[in-house]
């Protein structure tokens, strides 16, 4: 038996959604004999369901939606939920994934046999049958069972809808009679929703626990949706994308606490919609050096377009009280706002459940698997594809990266690390630590640390060409010989006039150099195809042909708020470089003997990217750009 015969698995993949699909065709790619199980009749999970609601888009560009191996080659610009369903159908065809899917087959129960395997009972239309397998990859998606209506309202006698069911049907009763709505949430599709219905009835209003923050798909104040159906018909610049100012390796390599303060000035100064900035200054002000950092944000300003405009009325306080169709708000300065409805509306998400994993001390949060992906005790059986949810970005691209990883780790060429257990509940604590205002989202992630963690085990994570990293390193030395010279020109070995040269001679080579190569991997989005660029199933040739379809002088638009970020970003850059120094030792010996680098020990000042998900820093790290 061949090497390749022998590390070919039997792998079931439980779902047919956007974290599906991957999973299912890296493992194929990995040479595994893989099938898909979908109780649906059809792919797309979340996105071909009910809760599809009225002008979805979604909050990620299509651009960094797209799995690092399939490019969405269109416009840049944010899809619709039918046209992301669109690319997942369009993904399966060119991988040929249809015919490993089985339909309208539902996986009743999943447990281990005693020679290790898996052993399903699977329900295809009305016919049950068992099946086997060596391995087990759940991604059911954490849009499951939708959650119930909050116990503070179990008092209410009228109508409530959830999100999932919010019909054209019941848009048409909202706008014909004028009925009274209560929407309950401020997520994404709370935010369009919210929105939509302000349009519809005068007698809208939001109950919010606490204060959100948001985050603008765009980075001005102007209104989304006209921008939104602009970008479908002319080329936008690629910094005008929010995923260019929250996912970009510039802000990545800083910490926390140097990336939140740009956020704080964002809010502060007249660049964004106001009552965005507002609420995000709210909702913050318990984490006021990591800001947003340190909460879940809702990436989609509708509602505050909504809230602005008066189109709806919003009413933040954790205490309400419901009897019939009136609902009491005890609001935070002590009085008491009362008002009456004829429905609510739940936009509070959903729960994920796993009634038919039947492991023995098996524990369903997300957290306490490894990378969100690798169950104690059963990482080289069971598998998780969906459930690392990112602070800024969307969760199919994750759920790609992992299933790259459980390939190889099941053909045997990757390994989990020995102590993961011990690893995946250090990084439960960190996380709790770090989301501090939203530390039950259970499913929450940093986007850059996550991806270039999971990359560096499988050994895909990017590089820049020699040359520009030793361009960069000149760069570096001629900051520091400038600041000598500031400080303590004796110990400086050149001059005022060689260092300035160098400096600005490295600094114009960053724009020139590979058609500024460097510019764009410091400032535009950590897309997914960085990852194909070198490592197993690298495309080079696909990289190079999707990053130059972008050029820096025609994709860049100079905004108020990207001067900010770029000002802010240069001199924190070189900054975070001096204090990387001395933080990447003490960092490095907390690792190698298993001790969390928590924030008390100052583990928040090393770059971001490397604060959570148990991310390797290097040396080289020191010297890369």
């Amino acid at each position: 038996m061949n090497k390749h015969t022998s590390s070919r698995k039997r792998v079931i993949v439980v779902g047919a959604g956007p974290c599906g699909l991957p999973a299912l065709k890296e493992m194929l790619a990995g040479g595994h004999d893989a099938t898909t199980f979908e109780r649906a009749s059809s792919l797309g999970g979340v996105f071909a369901s009910s809760a599809m609601y009225h002008d979805l888009h979604l909050t990620l560009s299509n651009w960094a939606m797209a799995f690092s191996d399939f490019p969405n080659k269109d416009l840049q610009c944010y899809p619709t939920g039918e046209e992301y369903l669109q690319y997942l159908k369009d993904y399966t065809s060119h991988f040929d994934l249809e015919r490993h899917i089985k339909y309208n087959t539902e996986v009743i129960s999943a447990s281990l046999g005693e020679n290790g395997k898996w052993v399903l009972q699977v329900r295809e239309g009305t016919q049950r049958r068992v099946e086997h397998a060596d391995a087990l990859v759940v991604a059911t998606g954490a849009h499951q069972v939708p959650k119930a209506l909050p116990g503070q309202l179990a008092g209410f006698s009228g109508r409530v809808v959830h999100s999932s069911n919010y019909s054209d049907a019941f848009r048409s009763e909202v706008k014909e009679k004028q009925l009274r709505v209560l929407l309950v949430g401020g997520g994404e599709s709370g935010a369009d929703i919210s929105a939509d219905l302000g349009d519809l009835t005068s007698n809208t209003t939001v109950w919010l626990r606490r204060p959100n923050c948001f985050g603008p798909r765009y980075l001005v104040a102007d209104h989304e949706m006209p921008q939104i159906k602009d970008s479908k018909q002319r080329r936008y610049p690629v910094n005008s994308f929010l995923e260019s100012a929250t996912t970009n390796r510039m802000s990545a390599a800083q910490n926390v606490f140097f990336y939140g303060f740009w956020r704080r000035l964002l809010w502060k100064l007249p660049i964004l919609n106001k009552k965005l900035s507002e609420a995000c200054l709210d909702s913050t002000a318990s984490a006021w050096l990591m800001n947003d950092q340190a909460t879940y944000v809702t990436k989609n300003q509708r509602m505050c377009e909504a809230w602005g405009d008066g189109k709806i009325e919003v009413l933040i306080t954790p205490e309400v009280m419901a009897r019939g169709r009136s609902v009491k708000f005890q609001m935070p300065d002590g009085r008491v706002q009362e008002r009456e409805f004829d429905a609510i509306v739940l936009c509070t998400g959903y729960t994920a459940q796993f009634p038919w994993l039947k492991v023995k001390g098996f524990d369903p949060n997300p957290r306490s698997w490894y990378l969100h992906c690798f169950p104690g005790n059963l990482g080289d059986k069971l598998f998780f594809s969906g459930y690392a949810r990112p602070h800024q970005g969307g969760i199919p691209p994750m759920a790609e990266i992992q299933s790259r990883y459980v390939s190889l780790i099941l053909k045997g060429e990757r390994k989990l690390p020995k102590d993961y257990v011990a690893r995946g509940y250090r990084d439960k604590i960190t996380e709790r630590e770090y989301y501090s205002i939203s530390p039950d989202l259970d499913s929450l992630v940093d986007w850059n640390a996550f991806l270039e963690s999971v990359a560096r085990r499988v050994g895909c994570e990017a590089r820049l060409p020699a040359v520009c990293v030793a361009v960069f390193n000149v760069h570096l030395l001629a900051v520091a010989a400038l600041a000598l010279l500031a400080f303590a020109p004796n110990l400086c070995p050149i001059g005022f006039k060689t260092a300035a040269l160098l400096w600005g001679g490295t600094l114009i080579s960053f724009f020139v150099l590979y058609d500024g190569l460097m510019i764009k991997w410091w400032f535009y989005p950590h897309w997914p195809i960085w990852y194909r660029q070198r490592g197993p199933d690298a495309n080079p040739t696909l990289v190079s042909e999707i990053f130059s379809r972008s050029n820096i002088w025609r994709d860049t638009k100079i905004t108020r708020g990207f001067v900010l970020l770029v000002f802010w970003s240069w001199w924190t850059y070189y900054a975070q470089r001096v204090i990387s120094l001395f933080f990447f030792i003490p960092h490095t010996l907390a690792k190698w003997y298993g001790v969390r680098f928590g924030k008390a020990w100052g583990g928040f000042f090393v770059p971001k990217i490397f604060t959570l998900h148990d991310t390797e820093w290097r040396f080289s790290d020191l010297l890369h750009p």
